[in-house]
């Protein structure tokens, strides 16, 4: 007779050991970065530093128990909690691996994605992350037995849970509040990675601001016209934005990076703007945030979703506007213009299960430029040097500088490979614009210009940080200073006016994304009482006559 091989017995526990359980977990597993960002801090030596600590970790349980208690319920017990293990897990993933934060703009990031760049977070190191952090401590939730008691008694029972929460924050309050409250105010960004707390405070605060879809639209500049400096003629005027993605300042040659990065564009003689810097850390803030007149300090995104922006006001000043995409859209920033997106070409040289190279962007603006028959405003949004997989951003012509990092495990990579590849992303983006800027000089039907500047900057390992996205009080140079550039046809110089001479004199001036929606304004010579020539670079330097430096 065969002996029955013996089944291991699943647990049994009450619904709050469980509970406790599961809090107690994220707070110590799903919170590696938070914790040594607190025991590295100065100052916590000695027993003081260690009621500081017990208080954090006192605090950081009793909000984490606050806010899985509402999934505590008989029939959402389970799947509540072992959904938020899963979330929190890749929440931790991204917050160890990237030195990335929680905020509502980094969920806008994700939730405007699409499939392509998504997919592109994808690797080995993720799955085996949130499949040890997350599926499986959700599964082991979902294995053990539940003691449930009657209604009356478990709801009773979380009460009681919910009074020692509340005890918690305050003891921690009362006892090493202002040691506590210091420390937040020295490492600002705990309270974007304090897990799973972020991650809820982020999507409140998503929700919040993505209320009241049915707003009406807001106008401006409804005297726009257009303005002496540039009258119409028989030749139409082209102005191209072409809008960077993840590109930095300081890996420009121009700007005094030690490796020859962008060569062709200072071949053609541009103005480089060396001092410029962004609205935003990311795309879904700055991006919205450079075509609203708003400008950084007064920009609200809830405010801005419903304004209009640069491309209407252009409109009304007599131009054409056609945006081309290589990226995730526009934002709606083209809702009522054209928008051609691009990065589903089925091109098999320029496009593969990666994405398209944005060359795609070259060969539909020499598809558009003989159908231009009026005044024309391109924007050609790149997707330039967007990350992780730098790699998958150039060809293989464009790997300059080697070794190159050939994975989105950024981790895996030395610091040399990855600013060899991430190097060769700007490498590319200099031959696009060059490129762009030849195709509209050679054009002889049209008086062109050319204006870049990236959205945000990023991060290549400085300071334990990759990527972008960091709140903008507190992140580095690398993620806020964006290259920013000008080359315009000597026939439309000529045309508009420009005193090069005097732009040249300005180049190392501040300037910032505030600057960009009154400088379109001047550079396409559209007046309106919107714009502010204070904020427009152009204003300064119209006319044969070079204005005095301030």
């Amino acid at each position: 007779m065969m002996k029955k091989t013996p089944k291991l017995a699943r647990p049994t526990l009450r619904a709050n050991a469980l509970l406790l359980l599961v809090v107690g977990f994220m707070v110590v597993a799903l919170n590696t970065r938070f914790w040594g960002i607190v025991f590295d801090s100065s100052g916590l030596e000695g027993l003081r530093g260690v009621g500081v600590i017990a208080s954090i970790g006192a605090a950081l349980f009793g909000l984490t128990l606050l806010m899985l208690l509402p999934l505590s319920l008989r029939w959402t017990f389970k799947p509540g909690l072992a959904l938020a293990l899963i979330l929190a897990a890749g929440a931790a993933y991204f917050i160890g691996d990237f030195g990335a934060v929680i905020d509502r703009h980094a969920l806008a990031s994700v939730y405007e994605t699409d499939a392509r760049e998504a997919g592109e977070w994808i690797n080995l190191r993720m799955l085996l992350s949130i499949g040890a952090l997350g599926i499986l401590p959700a599964a082991l939730l979902w294995w053990v037995k539940i003691d449930w008691q009657g209604p009356v008694r478990e709801v009773l029972s979380r009460l009681k849970l919910a009074v020692v929460a509340f005890v918690l924050l305050g003891v921690a309050a009362a006892g090493f509040g202002k040691d506590i409250a210091s420390l937040l105010r020295n490492h600002m960004e705990l309270r974007h990675i304090a897990n799973p707390f972020a991650l809820l405070a982020a999507n409140l605060s998503y929700l919040d601001h993505a209320r009241n879809d049915n707003r009406p639209l807001e106008k401006i500049g409804e005297d726009a016209r257009r303005g002496t400096a540039l009258p119409t003629n028989e030749r139409p005027v082209v102005v191209v934005l072409a809008i960077g993605e993840s590109a930095r300042a300081s890996s420009y040659s121009s700007n005094g990076y030690d490796r020859a990065t962008d060569p062709k564009m200072r071949a053609l003689g541009v103005l480089n703007f060396s001092n410029a810097t962004s609205c935003g850390t990311n795309t879904a803030t700055s991006l919205p945030c450079m075509f609203t007149d708003m400008g950084r300090r007064d920009y609200k995104d809830g405010v801005a979703k419903y304004r209009e922006n640069l491309l209407d006001v252009l409109m009304r000043g007599g131009y054409d506007a056609v945006w081309l995409d290589n990226n995730t859209g526009s934002k709606k920033l083209a809702k009522r213009a054209k928008e051609v997106f691009l990065s589903n070409t089925e091109d098999p040289e320029l496009c593969n299960a990666e994405g398209c190279f944005d060359e795609v962007l070259l060969a539909q603006l020499r598809k558009e430029l003989p159908a231009v028959q009026r005044d024309t405003v391109f924007v050609i949004h790149l997707l330039g040097s967007h990350g992780p997989a730098y790699y998958a951003r150039y060809p293989k012509e464009f790997a300059k500088f080697v070794p190159e990092c050939r994975t989105n495990e950024l981790q895996q990579c030395s610091d040399q490979q990855l600013r060899n590849t991430y190097d060769n992303t700007i490498l590319y983006t200099d031959h696009i614009l060059a490129s762009a800027a030849e195709l509209l000089r050679d054009d002889p039907r049209i008086d062109p210009a050319l204006l870049y500047v990236s959205d945000h900057g990023e991060s290549l390992g400085e300071h334990g940080l990759y990527l972008h996205g960091a709140p903008y009080a507190i992140a580095p140079d690398q993620q806020t200073r964006v290259p920013m550039m000008l080359w315009a046809a000597d026939r439309f110089s000529a045309r508009r006016g420009l005193n090069l001479d005097c732009l040249r004199n300005r180049a190392d001036a501040p300037l910032s994304h505030d600057n960009f929606f009154h400088s379109v304004l001047g550079l396409a010579d559209v007046a309106t009482g919107v714009r502010k020539p204070a904020l427009d670079l152009f204003a300064a330097c119209d006319g044969a006559v070079e204005a005095p430096v301030r």
